[in-house]
């Protein structure tokens, strides 16, 4: 399959107009109506959505901050560092919390694409949604990810050029430690989650 030809990267201080244009292609890209750009705040310990096509208030209310150690398919991407097809909601049972907001807007098949740079800084995920059960291709899955890098280098040049280099490097090594905290405890609480499960089933 050929793909047109992407409208360029804008060249923007702003991180919203990136954002948008990773939205646009990535929608594009899957030949949906439905996706949403996330950003991860590791702080917080959550992603929000920060784009948004196709989406009403509900879905937009459920998905408004999604935790690492949730079932979804962005939490899993989150965690994984890889993308994440659920060809079918309703055959993934860990996806089941959120089975009725997506059956509700009329889907049944998601990707979610982790948000990473050059140099491996994960920055979020973007997503795109489907209307019947659906796998994207890895030539698609490929262009997604390819994608997704363009603009995760281009969001962090943005947030490099307002520091100085020593404010630089304190924010990256800070960005670097809260990630590893968040993702270690969200991996505790997985192990916890499955041990509960299995010691129920016996």
């Amino acid at each position: 399959m050929l793909y047109a030809m992407p409208d360029p990267l804008p060249r923007s201080t702003d991180v919203q107009p990136i954002l948008d244009w990773l939205l646009h292609r990535a929608v594009d890209l899957s030949q949906t109506g439905f996706g949403n750009v996330q950003l991860m705040s590791w702080a917080a310990g959550h992603l929000e959505i920060k784009a948004q096509q196709g989406f009403d208030e509900t879905f937009l209310k459920f998905f408004e901050r999604v935790r690492i150690q949730d079932g979804s398919a962005c939490a899993r991407a989150l965690r994984n560092r890889e993308a994440i097809v659920i060809e079918d909601i309703t055959a993934d049972e860990a996806f089941s919390p959120c089975r009725k907001v997506l059956s509700r807007a009329g889907l049944r098949a998601v990707q979610s694409t982790p948000i990473v740079s050059s140099s491996g800084a994960l920055l979020g995920v973007m997503s795109t949604h489907f209307g019947a059960p659906h796998r994207p291709t890895k030539i698609e899955l490929r262009e997604l990810q390819h994608t997704a890098q363009i603009a995760a280098n281009a969001l962090i040049r943005i947030g490099a050029s307002r520091y100085s280099i020593h404010e630089r490097i304190k924010s990256s090594l800070m960005l670097m430690e809260q990630s590893r905290e968040e993702m270690a405890r969200a991996d505790r609480l997985l192990l916890l989650s499955r041990g509960a499960c299995a010691a129920a089933t016996n």
